[in-house]
């Protein structure tokens, strides 16, 4: 028995399968469109600032783009012309100390909220949220009368030092990381801390042995958060430090100071990238927990 085939049916079956690969070639360029774009928007500033860096301050202010003799002196001079190892070392101890507080702190909260039930938990919930999106400029001032009362009635110092620093970070930081955590926490089998109690273990055991470890991705996140919250800081810090703690992000503005007879750009620019070395570094170590943080914490189960 022979089996014919329709001419026709094998046309039109022939056009379904061209325009297939035509949107799959289509879906295909746009992917990569859209990456080399995603890729110019990211590395364009970076590029710029090494443009910028790589000058002397008349070029900058002709307008010049491209460096017609490549200078590298910046990254030499930028450090005495303002106290930027000072900077370095203040943002360093006080985002730090900022990340490795915030983490045990969310940890905390974050399983009490996801794991107890109580009366305005959801509520609860809700607030941090709303704190964290609520905008941070308008607590400068309740938080430096906060510091002027506690100093006054303590007879302590806690403007100027790194502690004021610290605890302003902390306040900020805190809301999304304790969210973050708790939702992190529910996704997680409560099973297994149901078997480690009928193993005997007690609360603190069962937190320590096997939720602690459970969690390590995200403590991660949460410390990176922290971290990075704290390290762009510019406001907090001009406000809340003397010239022995300034930050990182207030000693960059004094590269533009009144002071300076030509606002040195070439300078800011080669201390800007200096000063995205340590982030991206700190990034680079931790980018698989990073990773493994957030995919378990946007899948359930």
């Amino acid at each position: 028995m022979t089996i014919t085939i329709a001419p026709r049916r094998v046309r039109m079956v022939g056009k379904r399968s061209g325009r297939a690969r035509t949107r799959q070639r289509a879906g295909l360029a746009a992917r990569d469109a859209l990456a080399v774009l995603y890729i110019v928007l990211a590395l364009g500033p970076v590029a710029f600032m090494l443009l910028m860096a790589v000058q002397d301050p008349v070029s900058i202010a002709s307008g010049h783009l491209w460096p017609q003799h490549w200078n590298w002196s910046s990254f030499s001079t930028m450090w005495s012309t303002v106290d930027l190892s000072t900077g370095l070392k203040s943002s360093l101890i006080v985002s730090t100390a900022t990340g490795l507080l915030s983490a045990p702190v969310a940890l905390g909260a974050g399983y009490v909220i996801a794991r107890h039930r109580f009366r305005g938990r959801q509520a609860l919930r809700v607030s941090l949220l709303a704190a964290y999106v609520f905008p941070s400029v308008l607590l400068l001032l309740p938080l430096y009368v906060v510091f002027v009362v506690i100093q006054q009635t303590l007879h302590i110092t806690i403007i100027g030092g790194y502690p004021a620093l610290v605890i302003t970070y902390l306040t900020l930081a805190l809301p999304f990381s304790i969210w973050m955590m708790s939702i992190y926490i529910q996704n997680l089998p409560i099973e297994i801390e149901q078997a480690a109690a009928i193993d005997g273990a007690s609360f603190f055991r069962t937190i320590r042995q096997v939720v602690l470890p459970l969690c390590r991705p995200a403590l991660v996140v949460v410390f990176i958060f922290s971290f990075l919250h704290s390290w762009n800081d510019v406001l907090f810090a001009s406000v809340l430090t003397n010239p022995g703690t300034h930050t990182l992000g207030v000693e960059l503005q004094n590269f533009l100071a009144d002071s300076l007879a030509i606002p040195q750009w070439n300078q800011l620019m080669a201390a800007s990238i200096v000063s995205s070395v340590p982030a991206l570094l700190l990034f680079l170590v931790v980018q698989r927990w990073v990773i493994a943080g957030l995919s378990a914490g946007a899948t359930k189960g």
